[in-house]
């Protein structure tokens, strides 16, 4: 089979920028890709790398996409190497059928929450409306400080909540060691990505010193990172972001065959990538753990952010979507 190909790159600013220990991130970047094969069927799909994070960067996608020309065999995109994980991802998307989700799929949505003492704020209004996972992000700024919202943020939440503290990677052993000390005494769901992904023997060493459990993320950002860590026998949660992983039948297909720990993450798509991701994470049922979706509104503009997810996802969140239109508003 042949397909026709073309692609548009989208940078969309965010409405709140997101405080992450990488920095401040204020604009989405990407591709999104339109196929058509010999039979004038359409598929579309998102190429959305984030660099910092561990992926391609742009121009090398661009590069990649460029190199397909326009027109390219099915057998060519078998040929893309792994590192372009995004790459994958969005060809994938574009050429793969979609996955049956029964009416009845219901997955949990857990609720990021803004870094720093903004977070006490944003809590109340969340718990209203029945979120009962949270994310919150630290690493951002003093470690005292962050202990200390880390105990009212704690006392605000009732007892059937949970929370996830994220790091990204931004402490070292010593103050993963003071924060894990810390978390043991509290009802915390993991902790994610304590220490940077290259310092394998600390991560390895505080999973098995602490009995807190622990989250991979920046250290897995491509399936065969993923794999690696499973062969040394990671005994903690592997977040997986799918934009960023690699085609979604190559994660199913792991997540079946091996049957790791896993809870799925957004990577800041579009609803175009978004509204695959959940389909695939609804029909799978390849986790019950709250999916790391509910991010709000991210663009301010119903286009590119798809409805904004409440504490449950079901199939009513790609209801409505016109891709095409999505396509032409890049023109």
């Amino acid at each position: 089979m042949t397909y026709r190909f073309s692609f548009r790159a989208y940078q969309l600013p965010l409405v709140n920028p997101l405080r992450t220990a990488h920095g401040l991130w204020t604009v989405r970047e990407g591709l999104i890709l339109r196929t058509e094969d010999e039979g004038g069927k359409v598929g579309f799909g998102e190429v959305a790398p984030l660099p910092w994070f561990g992926t391609e960067t742009l121009a090398e996608a661009t590069e990649v996409c460029r190199a397909l020309g326009d027109r390219f065999p099915r057998s060519l995109v078998a040929a893309v190497a792994k590192r372009f994980g995004c790459v994958r991802f969005g060809l994938a998307m574009a050429l793969e059928p979609a996955v049956t989700v029964a009416e009845t799929a219901r997955l949990p949505v857990a609720a990021l929450l803004p870094a720093g003492r903004s977070a006490l704020e944003a809590l109340p209004p969340k718990l209203a409306a029945g979120f009962l996972a949270y994310k919150w992000k630290v690493g951002v700024s003093d470690a005292a400080d962050e202990m200390g919202i880390l105990d009212d943020l704690l006392a605000m939440m009732p007892a059937y909540t949970r929370l996830r503290i994220d790091a990204n990677g931004a402490w070292d052993r010593r103050l993963a060691q003071r924060w894990l000390k810390r978390c043991a005494e509290r009802p915390i769901e993991f902790v994610e990505q304590p220490v940077a992904p290259e310092d394998v023997d600390t991560l390895s060493g505080l999973a098995r010193e602490f009995p807190v459990m622990l989250a991979l993320d920046e250290s897995i950002v491509r399936l065969d990172e993923a794999q690696e860590w499973q062969a040394r026998g990671w005994p903690g949660v592997f977040v997986i972001k799918p934009a960023l992983c690699g085609p979604l039948s190559e994660i199913g297909a792991w997540i079946e065959a091996t049957k790791p720990d896993v809870v799925f993450s957004s990577a800041l798509e579009t609803t175009l990538g978004r509204a695959v991701i959940l389909r695939f994470a609804l029909g799978g049922g390849y986790s019950q753990r709250a999916i790391g979706f509910g991010l709000g509104e991210m663009f301010g503009d119903r286009t590119w952010d798809g409805p904004v997810l409440g504490p449950l996802v079901d199939a009513s969140c790609w209801q409505g979507q016109n891709l095409e239109a999505q396509w032409n508003a890049l023109n």
